[in-house]
């Protein structure tokens, strides 16, 4: 999970709200509408899922609605409660499944598009892959409501950490700040494709912390 900035949302679900009796998936002229989500929803998050930040596509997506539509049906068409999130082991046993097939009509504490909640402070991660948060509520969500330590999740964080690790031991003595802060943009800016990598916010957690320290150090 890591911050999301959300932009402004597409013109197609703004027209849409205005029709009389509205609602989401209501008819199917809310399937063009939907496409437009799905499209937006992937460029202000790079193509990763929200939850637990495994490449998405148009075809591997679904969308969240971070208050859920049965709770909260005056936002099941406020944009700014959509997330686009994996599929999450759908069809599976609830103790494989993840992210918001896990998370049903569950509540969670911070919302990682909500400024205010700075889900980038609140989450981090070990070095064998396991993510956790300091607040008890939280970290007892990202568990058992989100199941983020499920364990194919956490050997893909695993295996960013090895990659970072390596990435920093490939030249001898300390890295500069400058060198490890060209490291983290490969992280932190999207591609060509406005991609951004896979689990890209474990590498930024690690490399935040090392730049800090070689600031320190220099």
């Amino acid at each position: 999970m890591r911050a999301i900035q959300k932009q402004q949302e597409p013109d197609e679900l703004t027209q849409y709200r205005l029709q009389p009796c509205a609602m989401y998936d209501g008819d199917a002229s809310f399937t063009p509408v939907k496409a437009k989500i799905r499209e937006h929803l992937l460029g202000e998050q790079g193509h990763l899922c929200a939850d637990c930040m495994q490449r998405i596509r148009v075809d591997t997506m679904k969308i969240e609605h971070w208050q859920c539509q049965d709770n909260h049906p005056n936002a099941q068409l406020d944009y700014k409660n959509m997330l686009g999130v994996c599929t999450g082991n759908e069809g599976q046993p609830p103790k494989n499944q993840t992210c918001d097939t896990r998370k049903g009509n569950a509540d969670l504490k911070y919302h990682p598009a909500n400024p205010t909640h700075r889900i980038d402070s609140q989450i981090k991660y070990l070095g064998n892959g396991k993510v956790l948060a300091d607040d008890p509520e939280f970290d007892q969500q990202l568990n058992t409501v989100l199941n983020l330590n499920y364990s194919r999740l956490v050997q893909n964080r695993k295996r960013i950490v090895d990659d970072v690790i390596r990435l920093l031991g490939k030249k001898d003595g300390s890295r500069t700040p400058a060198q490890i802060q060209k490291i983290l943009e490969h992280w932190l800016v999207p591609n060509r494709d406005n991609q951004l990598q896979p689990y890209s916010g474990v590498a930024v957690y690690f490399l935040t912390k090392r730049l800090k320290q070689a600031s320190r150090n220099n």
